[in-house]
């Protein structure tokens, strides 16, 4: 028996340093609570008090849009992969999840009754979600580019939506056609929106103005050609404004127009008031001369005028406003940078800054993250700041501003760190005092590693001037009364013939291997620094390495995205491992093994066994390019950072690891990704050409549905046919004992028909459609009968006549050919038609009575405020009596 080594799994613990990701909006609800997207999690602050209330996270992938209900109790995320999810506040975890979308859902807006959802993707496609039912409705196909926007009109039923093709279209909701689509010229629509009292459309685009379009929705223009169109629109003109860069986002707010820039600026405009554009129409007519009856009208930019450009101080992504009782505006920002700022607009329109959420999380990505000596803390450096966090509490401890740091190691002690900087200086940080102590122009150009020696008495930095320096620490202040403070001193230099972009020592001191632009790597003697041995095999520069603790393999990283392992005895290469879809960043051995990890652009990161050169796992959570990587001295932990300005924590499990095992799984999952690619599901007699189609999305969630279903249509016919031998064994012998019934309805102790409508009842509103589209014709009999049973049992029938319906649209022509199945239908339409009468009278009943509730609880309460009106009245009336001056007779 061949002994195989056990590895130990490594878990995702934790994500720090993360306030707002530039991935989706911000929403700006009641009670100063701003929502975030943060990656694959949503999280709730207090703008005022910068504290975290909620976080919700349901999914892996990364939130992409935002949107709040009317009453603000429900938040609706969409997510990269295509998914919505739906959150209420209180809760992290989602209570309905909406799957429909093949890529990333774009835009989400709620209706004005809070009960229909729409949804629109980069697909093209716009979804129409019932939020009661939490099953999609219907899918509008109609757009050439990826969806940017969308608007519910209040007054009719009519949805507008916008695309990167240019187009606007208007969709009637109750026939599912699209009745009228506008042109914006050669520009993409970025964003929508329509004034308060539904009566202009603005779009904003790639051009310097905005477009306006007036909207008729009860048939009042004279120029109106289609008699059949629910709403008719009309060109009127465009606003000019004043940033050059595209519209992010249009915000309407009461007479208010916010046009937030894709730079720093918001274009703030006003649209006049009804009695406003009557005087000035007035004036116009008198400065013209003419009669009531000319045509004279005002033209769209005197409708709206321009009040001023806000400038913010970082680059914005997302803005939300809201108004105030007190007429000011609150508005919030997120900022590409990790920073959601809140600004006060005033009723004269000047803007302040109110408050920011900042100090939680780096402005910049972090490049260099580093475990303390004990594993509690974590230092990470960004450019302007380095942070150190604790693993425990995962909050910050202390921030220390410092230059463009590209690297750093922490001193011995763990209360000082050496950064080095883009600018060449390397500056030592005392995170006690979280001061700058000293700042040193070390080399000519960016330094692009620090390495520290093993004795921890000395580091070595590799720059772009083709110089490695070596330095030693140093205590300063040795006069009296001086605080004693850690230095640096240079002790000699190294000239190489290439930019030097790693630097690494071997653990017991002897060695110094160094990384060139030439894509070879220099091997040195310590102490001598003379020449040992040279790696070379790599195509692209050599990016990151590192050496075993024994000293005997070292590991390259290039940016060919090959990892390559080297014998350091004769500088042999063992293993060229093509190891990343994209370049690697950095490796790093685990202490006292000869396992490591290597990080990539690919947003991965994976183990390897160096002496069997096997792929041991992958870990996924980061969302962007990741840049660093640091394994703590116990080899616990794992910490990495990305380009998404977050911080992970991974730790170590006990579970073991079996390669072969996480091979399999690999396969199936590839397996199951390709079913579901390949396949699609056609519905007969449905035209693909169609504007309006089903809502559902085959996945491999729908094809397992679909497999329980029939596995339960397995045990009803398994449990039916022990039944129909029992019955004709007791015709013969009526002692006859009763068959064994199936392990799985003698465990929950039910019935076969009540298992299969447990089973069917399970599956996802959003996924059942699907999932009986892909039942094949012999069960769908059995289906119908048992169908028929639940209904004339009364039980679940919402469920029972959404899955007849659904069955008896699709196969039509199988069902009505089958002569077995006629007496099912009949029986069907009976039961169909009493359930439902049944369910209607019910919910009739229910909505009377909650009407009438309605009306006493107003009564109630008008007559208690009358009362206490009333008494109050009398209070006042005997206290102006008794200090009533009485006259002296």
């Amino acid at each position: 028996m061949v002994l195989t080594h056990q590895y130990l799994r490594y878990v995702h613990q934790g994500v720090w340093g993360i306030i707002a990701s530039p991935t989706a909006n911000l929403l700006l609800l009641k009670n100063n609570i701003v929502v975030c997207p943060a990656l694959e999690k949503v999280i709730v602050w207090n703008i005022r008090t910068n504290c975290k209330i909620q976080e919700m996270c349901d999914g892996k992938s990364a939130v992409t849009s935002l949107v709040a209900s009317n009453d603000e109790k429900v938040v609706a995320a969409g997510y990269e992969d295509g998914s919505i999810r739906l959150f209420e506040m209180g809760s992290s975890l989602s209570s309905v999840v909406l799957s429909g979308h093949t890529s990333s859902v774009t835009v989400l807006k709620y209706d004005a009754s809070g009960t229909r959802l729409c949804s629109g993707s980069l697909d093209t496609t716009v979804i129409m979600w019932d939020v009661v039912s939490h099953s999609g409705l219907f899918r509008l196909k109609g757009h050439k580019g990826p969806i940017t926007d969308c608007y519910f009109l209040a007054n009719s039923n009519v949805l507008i939506t916008s695309s990167k093709d240019t187009y606007i279209k208007l969709w009637c909701l109750d026939s599912q056609h699209c009745f009228e689509t506008l042109m914006n010229g050669r520009d993409e629509v970025w964003n929508i929106s329509v004034f308060s009292d539904e009566t202009r459309l603005m779009a904003g685009s790639n051009s310097l103005d905005l477009r306006v379009w007036s909207l008729d929705q009860e048939g009042n223009l004279g120029k109106r050609k289609a008699k059949d169109k629910l709403v008719s629109c009309e060109l009127l003109g465009a606003i000019q404004k004043k940033s050059k860069e595209r519209v992010n986002n249009l915000l309407v707010l009461n007479q208010l127009i916010l046009c937030q820039n894709n730079d720093s600026t918001v274009d703030l405009f006003k649209v006049k008031t009804s009695e406003e554009q009557l005087k000035q129409l007035k004036r116009k007519r008198k400065k013209l001369q003419s009669s009531e009856g000319d045509e004279v009208s005002l033209s769209i930019d005197e409708e709206v005028t321009f009040i001023k450009t806000m400038k913010c101080a970082h680059k914005i992504r997302s803005v939300c406003a809201r108004s105030n009782t007190k007429g000011s505006i609150k508005l919030a920002c997120l900022y590409n940078n990790n920073k959601v700022q809140c600004y006060k607009i005033t009723s004269d329109n000047d803007h302040s800054p109110v408050t920011s959420v900042e100090l939680l999380g780096h402005r910049s990505d972090i490049r260099s993250v580093k475990f303390t000596s004990d594993s509690s803390r974590v230092l990470s450096v960004s450019d302007g700041a380095a942070k150190l966090w604790s693993c425990k509490t995962q909050h910050c401890i202390s921030t220390v501003e410092c230059g463009a740091g590209m690297c750093a190691v922490i001193a011995p002690g763990d209360q000082y760190v050496v950064v080095g900087t883009k600018k060449g200086e390397v500056q030592v940080l005392d995170l006690v005092s979280g001061t700058l102590i000293s700042s040193i122009s070390a080399h000519a150009a960016c330094i692009w590693d620090i390495a520290l020696r093993s004795d921890t008495r000395g580091f070595a930095t590799g720059s772009a001037d083709k110089q490695v320096k070596f330095w030693e620490f140093v205590l300063l202040g040795e006069s009296v009364g001086e605080k004693r403070r850690l230095g640096v001193k240079h002790v000699k230099t190294l000239q190489m013939t290439e930019d030097v972009l790693s630097v690494c020592y071997s653990k017991d001191n002897r060695l110094l291997a160094v990384s060139l632009l030439d894509c070879t790597v220099k091997v040195f003697f310590t102490d001598t620094l003379k020449f040992f041995l040279s790696l070379y095999g790599h195509k692209l520069p050599v990016t990151s390495m590192d050496i075993s603790s024994d000293s005997t393999l070292i590991v390259t990283g290039s940016a060919d995205k090959n990892v390559k392992i080297w014998g350091l005895d004769f500088g042999d290469c063992h293993k060229s491992i093509f190891a990343h879809d994209e370049a690697v960043m950095k490796v790093a051995f685990v202490p006292k093994t000869h396992t490591f990890f290597s990080v990539g652009k690919d947003k991965k990161i994976k183990q390897w066994d160096a002496d069997n050169f096997e792929h041991i796992q992958t870990l996924e959570g980061h969302q962007k390019e990741v840049w660093c990587i640091d394994v703590s001295s116990s080899g616990e932990f794992l910490a990495t950072s990305s380009h998404d300005k977050s911080i992970r924590i991974w730790e170590r499990t006990d579970e073991a690891l079996v390669l072969e095992d996480e091979r399999e799984t690999a396969r199936e999952l590839q397996y199951e990704k390709n079913l579901v690619e390949t396949q699609e599901t056609t519905i007969p007699g449905e035209n693909a050409e169609n504007e309006a189609e089903s809502a559902g999305k085959k996945s491999i969630e729908t094809v397992k549905a679909a497999e329980r279903i029939m596995e339960a249509i397995e045990v009803y016919r398994e449990d039916a046919a022990k039944q129909q031998d029992y019955e004709a064994a007791c015709k013969v012998d009526k002692e006859a004992p009763p068959p064994d019934r199936h392990i799985i309805l003698a465990t929950l102790n039910v019935s076969a028909s009540d298992y299969v409508l447990s089973v069917v009842g399970k599956v996802r509103p959003s996924e059942l459609e699907e999932s009986l589209l892909v039942l094949p014709f012999h069960y769908i009999s059995d289906l119908l009968v048992l169908l028929n049973d639940w209904l004339q049992a009364k039980k679940s029938v919402e469920l029972c006549c959404k899955c007849c319906f659904l069955l008896l649209r699709v196969h039509h022509n199988q069902i009505v050919a089958n002569k077995a199945l006629l007496p099912v239908i009949e029986s069907l339409n009976q039961s169909t038609c009493h359930s439902l009468k049944q369910v209607k009278d019910v919910l009739g009943f229910n909505l009377a009575a909650l009407k009438f509730l309605q009306l006493d609880q107003q009564q109630t309460s008008e007559s208690f405020f009358k009362d206490f009106t009333g008494k109050i009245k009398d209070v006042k009336k005997k206290k102006k009596a008794i200090l009533k001056p009485q006259s002296v007779g």
